[in-house]
């Protein structure tokens, strides 16, 4: 298989690679020796941390997992860089996330649970929107304990002020987009100014039907994705920031990304110990809208019977081969005999047809729902310090995405707290993430982690998909030792195959490729359970302590005997029901949920088109929370 190196230099990959020119140190022999002789039982140098969080990923579209599935390995999914990444490190078997990315991304970045920082993946243009500015980040904490912070890729935490965006969260550099996502070719947004009084001074929504470029992408998923001709695409030095001109349309945005990544490995000094870099990867991949360099969607034309099931698994290869590229890179530089490698997905499968087409598979759900298909990601750990006693290892003990704050700056950076002084001046939520060191070097054989929380009981954005039912899209989530208790209508509560997606439809569907909302085509959105049975079953009421007056009051399942969620307990357990439901409602008290302000399109759009020239940036001074 080419070496990435050597695939990145097409046009629509290669791009910027001569700014960072790659160099093969002499010391890599030095460095392979150490890192056999290494032990994390003895004294250690902060280790440079590398964290690359892949979006939208799930069980289904990953080698070394598809593996241990009873449909076993496929010549559809190709995956040899994190395969022997997983063989060699550690498989984190329960890790959660979030059901969508801003919440996610929000607990990693902050250490807090989504509910105490923010569970909403809407509303990027309210000012308050993100990390509260004044709760100390991840990188800030590691930034303090001496280390050169850099992010890449998607931010998706706000960006109303200087202070929100990634250089004023502590990074001290910067190349990424802020919203969502935009488009892989030339940096377009995902959002528009129609409901300003700006509405129509750029071209209207994005289309690469009839260009030159089409055949990268699904027309589909650039059509459902409503595109715009305003670029996302910001960049930050140590003590400036602004749109990336001079980047922007140069190649496939990943390629970018990639070319930054090493190029910021290949500007650091190995030497430096007391400078160690800190690398935040927050992948496009393998966020819709579908589209991949053509060489690497031609090694999938044996999958003549759906496009997008193609262009995700040529997708998944390039993703593969862009991590293959920064760990070569990181041994080359003589870096990685101490590194901590992390690899995780930022939620579960996006398992929607056309702009999803993920699989969950074996799990059960996808993207949006609590079920373990849309929260329980792919993660692993790797890289030169880990000691050879934990590699080949799998664990199971649950983990969630906010632990890692404190397991990096307490754990893996030797720092003494993770206190928050803004939690005390200004009642910011404590850090909830739990030091998991120990669990991860094999000095306990347990996790500490006994609970993982999920959406309260107070809902959070509401799926638009499930209309017609005040239940549908409220899926409250509580996780409590081996048990999953979830409450409400959830929608996209099916299995997706082991060949997924697939021609399932109906008599009457359309001939040729299924798409959603065809008729007679499978909608994800309406496969649904009921996990509280209306019309008998009151909703929640902030402030109260009764068990609800349900016929149904959740669903609850065995996650550890069951992992696809196939068999509804609470019938049998309703003792652990109502403890479960008891403990959601003492957390429900505990919700951050500040008025984070109007939508304010108007001075963000004005700023953008007069003073940008149609690139999305901060448009305020100062925020709310």
């Amino acid at each position: 298989m080419a070496q990435v190196r050597f695939v990145l230099r097409s046009f629509y990959v290669l791009s910027i690679h001569n700014m960072f020119s790659v160099s093969i140190k002499c010391g890599f022999l030095i460095a392979t020796i150490l890192q056999a002789m290494f032990s994390l039982t003895g004294a250690h140098s902060k280790p440079h941390i590398i964290y690359i969080l892949t979006d939208n990923l799930g069980f289904g579209n990953v080698g070394y997992l598809r593996a241990q599935t009873p449909a076993g390995p496929s010549p559809e999914i190709v995956t040899p860089t994190l395969d022997n990444l997983a063989e060699t490190g550690i498989q984190l078997h329960r890790f959660y996330t979030y059901k969508f990315c801003a919440p996610s991304r929000a607990s990693l970045i902050s250490g807090r649970w989504p509910i105490h920082v923010n569970h909403h993946n809407v509303g990027l243009l309210q000012p308050g929107f993100g990390i509260p500015e004044n709760m100390t980040t991840m990188p800030r904490f590691l930034k303090n304990l001496g280390y050169s912070t850099h992010h890449v890729g998607k931010w998706h935490l706000g960006f109303s002020t200087p202070r929100k965006t990634p250089l004023g969260r502590g990074f001290d550099s910067s190349l990424g987009y802020l919203f969502a996502y935009n488009d892989y070719l030339h940096g377009f947004s995902e959002e528009g100014c129609e409901n300003t009084t700006l509405n129509g001074t750029f071209p209207g929504k994005v289309n690469y039907t009839n260009t030159s470029e089409s055949h990268m992408c699904t027309s589909r998923s650039i059509a459902m994705r409503h595109l715009h001709y305003f670029t996302d695409l910001w960049q930050s030095g140590t003590s400036d920031e602004g749109p990336a001109y001079n980047i922007n349309g140069t190649g496939f945005e990943e390629g970018l990304f990639v070319n930054r990544v090493n190029g910021i490995i290949d500007g650091h000094d190995a030497s430096n110990t007391d400078h160690p870099l800190f690398l935040y990867y927050a992948m496009h991949m393998l966020h819709s809208p579908l589209c991949v360099p053509e060489e690497f969607l031609d090694r999938f034309s044996f999958i003549t019977d759906n496009e997008d099931r193609r262009y995700v698994s040529a997708m998944m290869l390039y993703a593969d081969h862009v991590i293959d590229s920064i760990v070569t890179n990181l041994k080359e530089n003589g870096l990685w005999a101490n590194t901590l490698f992390i690899w995780t997905s930022d939620n579960g499968a996006a398992i929607e047809l056309d702009t999803g087409a993920k699989s969950a598979y074996p799990l059960r759900g996808g993207y949006y729902t609590n079920q373990d298909g849309g929260v329980r990601a792919p993660a692993l750990v790797n890289g030169g310090i880990l000691p050879a006693t934990m590699r080949g290892k799998t664990l199971s003990g649950l983990m969630h995405l906010c632990d890692w704050l404190p397991t990096l700056v307490l754990g893996a950076a030797g720092g003494t707290n993770v206190t928050d002084p803004a939690t005390a001046t200004e009642g910011l939520p404590v850090v909830d993430g739990i030091n998991m060191w120990p669990y991860l070097t094999g000095e306990v054989d347990v996790s500490p982690r006994s609970e993982v929380i999920f959406t309260p009981l107070a809902g959070d954005d509401v799926n638009p998909h499930a209309a017609g039912n005040a239940l549908s899209g409220y899926d409250p989530a509580l996780i409590s030792g081996r048990y999953k208790l979830i409450l409400g209508v959830i929608t996209q509560a099916s299995w997706t195959g082991d060949n997924y997606p697939n021609g399932t439809r109906l008599p009457s569907a359309p001939p040729g490729q299924c798409y959603a909302g065809e008729q007679g085509c499978w909608d994800t959105w309406a496969t649904v359970l009921n996990c509280s049975v209306p019309p008998l079953c009151t909703p929640y009421v902030h402030g109260t302590s009764e068990l609800p007056l349900c016929k149904k009051i959740g669903c609850l399942f065995d996650v550890y005997a069951d992992p696809g969620e196939h068999r509804d307990l609470a019938a049998e357990l309703p003792e652990v029901v109502e403890t479960m439901y008891r403990r959601m409602v003492a957390i429900n008290a505990s919700v951050y949920d500040p008025d984070r302000g109007s939508t304010d399109a108007q001075a963000a759009c004005d700023v953008m088109i007069h003073k940008r020239h149609g690139f999305w940036g901060p448009w305020l001074e100062s925020s709310y929370p």
